[in-house]
């Protein structure tokens, strides 16, 4: 069946302003590793170590077994199970080595409809794409960063057989089973005229494959620095959106154990930490119903790193916007 032309992200979305607040998280970011073998113009790695730990207080870890153990171990706490577990964040999953055996913990303590990954693919080897699949990850998503090995090194510094990057998607496509897998390309990283040929190339070996518009995601990365910020990566234009809706729906738990209300690089509230105490006390904490009452007072510019973050422009849905139903949320909170 060929492949259809949509974003890889999720798109089976409730209104958010009608179901907040949540007993249970939509979504779980689970970072295996914060260390990544590209530096692509437009992340935050293109900095480099010493960059990233200045810019952002950033240092690339890997996620220990016995902290991912204590987070599979809180999941089950919760009343529900969350609808996606991702294993992913501000690194390459396949980096770290345990990645199938956290899926396969995952899966087996039965903590989220969906699993999935978002990789660059240049570690996805058959005996990897064997593992992954085995363990029983849902979906998976690839990012590529071109269409030739010229525009890899050019994108992101990294030397690959572009080839054999394709070859490799092909095994793992044609041997997923009930994974899904989805594959897009930022528009930077394609020749002018290129879009037919990445729809040609992912045509019979994707279920799903979409070209992203770059925004300007990392603060002190100016490689999209002319890109609009009043339309998201899928082109879809809007007015500048003052509550973030991500603290309303997801956590995100760095390789150390740190636990922030959302994805991002900037950790704009640490709520707490996975070792020391749980997830579900941390959802129902007062400092993250602090950091949302902030974010529904329409006060997000008043966080550092809230004032950089553009996710609730780039990656937010318009099913998640909050900004009409603030004042009728915070009465409810």
């Amino acid at each position: 069946m060929p492949s259809e032309i949509k974003p890889i992200c999720g798109l089976d979305r409730i209104k958010l302003a009608d179901a907040v607040p949540l007993e249970t998280p939509f979504t779980l970011f689970v970072f295996p590793t914060t260390f990544c073998n590209f530096r692509c113009k437009y992340c935050g790695h293109s900095l480099g170590p010493e960059g990233m730990e200045k810019k952002y207080n950033f240092k690339p870890q890997n996620m220990p077994m016995e902290t991912y153990h204590r987070v599979i171990e809180q999941s089950e706490e919760f009343p529900a199970r969350f609808k996606v577990l991702s294993l992913t964040g501000h690194g390459e999953p396949l980096i770290n080595k345990n990645l199938p055996r956290m899926i396969e913990l995952a899966k087996k303590a039965g903590i989220a409809d969906r699993v999935e990954i978002i990789t660059n693919a240049s570690l996805l080897t058959p005996e990897m794409s064997k593992a992954l699949i085995q363990a029983g990850l849902d979906t998976i998503r690839i990012s590529l960063q071109g269409l030739s090995a010229v525009k890899y090194g050019e994108v992101c510094g990294h030397s690959l057989d572009f080839e054999e990057l394709v070859d490799n998607i092909r095994y793992f496509y044609q041997n997923k089973k009930g994974c899904k897998l989805f594959v897009k390309v930022m528009d930077i990283a394609l020749e002018p005229g290129e879009d037919e040929k990445f729809y040609s190339l992912f045509s019979d070996i994707s279920d799903r494959m979409y070209i992203e518009q770059c925004r300007p995601v990392y603060d002190g990365v100016h490689y999209a620095a002319g890109a609009a910020v009043t339309a998201d990566r899928y082109g879809r234009v809007h007015r500048k959106r003052r509550v973030c809706p991500l603290p309303f729906f997801m956590l995100g738990i760095f390789p150390d154990g740190d636990v922030e209300p959302c994805d991002t690089i900037y950790k704009p509230v640490v709520l707490g930490n996975v070792n020391e105490d749980t997830l579900l006390n941390i959802w129902k904490g007062r400092k993250l119903r602090e950091f949302q009452i902030m974010q529904l007072k329409k006060q997000r510019g008043g966080n550092p790193g809230c004032a950089v973050c553009c996710a609730p422009d780039d990656v937010s849905h318009p099913e998640d916007v909050l900004d009409a139903a603030a004042e009728d949320i915070l009465r409810r909170l």
